[in-house]
């Protein structure tokens, strides 16, 4: 009997290589549900490792719910659906889908938190990251956090940069903070669900203003100003979420000024911002007096840790630290300690590329599958926006495609206020286990394209 011995990578640990190399197999039909994989040790023999890296590879494998451990059997590759994203719900008998709905970071390109962990626990102070700490973050974090942010050519100095939960828990405490319940603030049309979410939890209206492919029109942004008494604005800088718009200078000049003229306090959440090729234009540097920064480290370096740094006008510090204090007190110290070093040491940024370079190779697939499709895409994006032909509508797309096994998140749910619901669906690119996953979720999706929904009911 030959024993499977995938290739193992040599940029990247050995164990994770082996994780994902299970997770690949599986997907394209190499392993089977219920197969047995070779013991610790003889994989270890014919990979030439450790038989701890085996070990470690397979227990990253479990946690991704890729195989099982079984008594008397040892490791089984574990049936698909208990693998599958979160966004599988089906029964025991049907079939796994295909993730093109879930923007991730590519969990398998993440670092190495063991040897983090490791690395932490050897330093003499490691208890103290299980202490209470200021709200506003360690002093050693923050100036993590003032690096960071530098990443996206925004300077700001320790004293200004805070620590929260997350990109989610940033946008939460700042709309809690700046704003009161029935206040406006403007957003593009469409937009990211969380901070429909978060508003909608906090009593404030989003009001929504007409974009293009550079994100919000600044001549409806005023026209929504004059009728509205808008007091804020959403933006996201570098890649807007769903529609990969990205602002050039000349345009985030505009809305600068208008942020001045019109006394709004901006929020940019810059979650894609480092997947764009050119530098960032950002209105913290532009308006720094009244923009508040979103760093979030989830997309390029891992998502799991929930850290993200906010960079904000001296004067608002305080009352952004009481806001951190009143949601979750602070953010969690242990995983701002693993964000903060590698961020120092280098792993963050040698992450990032990793990542880059994964999602350019996947955008390069969903160019050759989708050839002839109109859509919306970045070379380096994690998702892309596909306009959907007569007379798809975006909700009948997506239920279309989830039948067929593959997820997608119709325009619909990106639609604020009234705007009427766009015929598009948001792609997921990063999602997908393997390139080879993601090629058969894209090719069902040209499939269906070409396919019109009969009436009442969609395509099966």
């Amino acid at each position: 009997m030959t024993i499977w011995t995938p290739r193992l990578p040599t940029d990247r640990p050995k164990y994770l290589g082996l994780a994902d190399a299970i997770d690949v197999d599986l997907a394209d039909g190499v392993l089977a549900p219920g197969q047995r994989l070779p013991t610790h040790r003889d994989l270890a023999e014919a990979l030439g490792v450790t038989v701890g890296t085996v070990t470690r590879g397979y227990a990253e494998a479990a946690r991704r719910g890729s195989v099982r451990g079984e008594v008397g059997r040892g490791t089984i590759v574990a049936p698909a659906q208990e693998g599958a994203s979160p966004w599988w719900g089906g029964g025991k008998d049907a079939q796994p889908k295909i993730d093109l709905g879930l923007v991730t970071g590519m969990y398998g390109l993440d670092p190495d938190l063991g040897a983090a962990l490791r690395a932490l626990a050897a330093k003499a102070d490691a208890q103290e990251y299980l202490c209470y700490q200021p709200s506003r973050g360690m002093a050693r974090h923050r100036e993590a956090g003032a690096h960071w942010c530098s990443r996206f050519g925004v300077q700001a100095g320790a004293e200004r940069i805070l620590v929260t939960a997350g990109g989610q828990h940033a946008l939460l405490v700042l709309l809690s903070v700046l704003f009161r319940p029935g206040d406006r603030v403007a957003a593009g049309c469409l937009n990211y669900p969380g901070l429909m979410s978060a508003a909608a939890l906090l009593g404030l209206k989003l009001v929504p203003v007409a974009m293009d492919e550079e994100g919000v029109v600044p001549e409806a942004l005023e026209e929504v100003c004059a009728r509205e008494g808008v007091r804020g604005l959403y933006l996201m800088p570098g890649s807007h979420n769903p529609t990969t718009a990205s602002p050039g200078a000349a345009r985030q000049a505009r809305l600068a000024e208008q942020a001045r003229s019109r006394n709004l306090q901006v929020i940019e959440d810059a979650a894609y911002a480092l997947t764009v090729d050119e530098p960032l234009v950002s209105l913290a540097n532009l308006a720094p007096e009244r923009t508040f920064f979103i760093a979030s480290v989830s997309k390029l370096v891992a998502g799991g840790l929930r850290v993200a740094f906010v960079a904000c006008p001296q004067e608002h510090v305080e009352r952004l630290e009481l806001g951190i204090t009143g949601t979750t007190w602070m953010a969690s110290p242990l995983c701002a300690e693993i964000a903060c070093a590698w961020i120092l040491d280098g792993t963050a940024d040698a992450t990032m590329r990793r990542k880059r370079a994964e999602a350019a190779r996947r955008g390069e697939v969903a160019r050759r599958v989708l050839a002839g499709r109109r859509f919306a895409a970045l070379r380096h994006g994690y998702f892309l926006w596909l306009s959907l032909p007569e007379p798809w509508r975006g909700a009948d797309f997506e239920r279309a495609a989830g039948l067929r096994g593959v997820v997608v998140i119709a325009g619909d749910s990106f639609a604020v206020g009234q705007t009427p619901a766009p015929a598009a669906v948001r792609v997921s690119l990063s999602a997908a286990r393997s390139r080879q996953e993601l090629e058969r979720g894209l090719g069902i999706l040209a499939e269906l394209l070409d396919e019109a929904p009969r009436p009442g009911r969609a395509i099966v």
